[in-house]
Order: structure tokens, then C-alpha cells, then sequence
């Protein structure tokens, strides 16, 4: 009888033994997962076009900031949505009477609704009405990511001067 309690207690200490083992495997600090790269998002180039629409009873003029968004990651997606790109008129010189004045009109911002896949870009257009007296220039601050993010100022000159 002493034989067959030995086996059952070398059976139970050894089953003990492997379960003990498993635990602290599990237990054993697991490698950190790797952290996605960030997308490196950034402005690429700005174009400012002048349109005019024949229309009654004066024509309608647009400024049109045509403004590229760039993602330069070699791996990382730039989500949908993750992405805010913001134009804000500074001012505009008028030479009919030799001022600079306030834009007249608010910033603008959009946020992208589509993914940007690595080493991409995409095109947002924006476009701001023109007062009545056509000015000899515009400026505007576009910027991506507020507050943090990239800035640049774009001044658009008319043809006329």
C-alpha cells in the first residue's frame, strides 16, 4: 500500500508542478506589441487660382486655395478623419484707395473624410468669395493639425498689376 500512495503522490506533486510551471510562464512578462507609426502628415503645395462666373447682376468671383496634403510615412495609413486642414484669410490690398484691409470673410476647415495610404497625398479646395472692388492681393494662413501642426502663408497677386 505504501507503493501505490508513493505513485499517486509523485502523480499529484508532479501534476501540481506542471501546473505551477504553465502559470508563471503566463505569468512571465510578455514582449511590448509594436506601437503603429505615426503618419507623417504635411502641407505640400498651395495654388491660389482667381475664377469669375458670369452671372446677373454682377459677376461672382471666387478664390480658390487649392492646397495638398501629403503623407510621407512609408507604412502608416492617416485615418480617415484624423486630418483637419484650416485657411484663414489675412487681409487684402486694395489699390483703388491704398489700403490693406481685412479679409470679408471667415476661416474655413475641413476635416478629411478619406485615409491617406503612405507616400500619398490629397487635394482640398477651398474657396473664397471676392468683395465687390477686385483687390490687387490676398493673404492667407493654411495650416494643418491646429494648433500644433504645420503652417504656411500664401499671398495670391492679381494679373493686372
Amino acid at each position: 500500500m505504501k507503493k501505490k500512495n508513493r505513485k499517486e503522490g509523485i502523480l499529484f506533486f508532479s501534476a501540481l508542478f506542471l501546473l505551477l510551471f504553465l502559470a508563471a510562464i503566463k505569468a512571465l512578462p510578455q514582449p511590448a506589441p509594436k506601437e503603429e507609426p505615426k503618419p507623417q502628415v504635411s502641407l505640400g503645395e498651395v495654388m491660389v487660382k482667381f475664377k469669375e462666373f458670369e452671372s446677373k447682376p454682377s459677376p461672382l468671383k471666387i478664390l480658390e486655395l487649392h492646397v495638398e496634403i501629403l503623407n510621407q510615412s512609408r507604412d502608416a495609413t492617416a485615418p480617415a478623419g484624423s486630418v483637419k486642414v484650416v485657411a484663414t484669410p489675412l487681409g487684402m490690398r486694395i489699390s483703388s484707395n491704398g489700403t490693406t484691409s481685412e479679409f470679408p470673410s471667415d476661416p474655413q476647415e475641413m476635416i478629411l473624410d478619406r485615409p491617406i495610404p503612405p507616400r500619398s497625398g490629397q487635394v482640398v479646395i477651398f474657396g473664397f468669395p471676392f468683395p465687390r472692388e477686385d483687390p490687387d492681393s490676398a493673404t492667407f494662413e493654411i495650416q494643418i493639425n491646429p494648433p500644433e501642426g504645420e503652417k504656411r502663408t500664401v499671398t495670391w497677386e492679381s494679373d493686372k498689376n
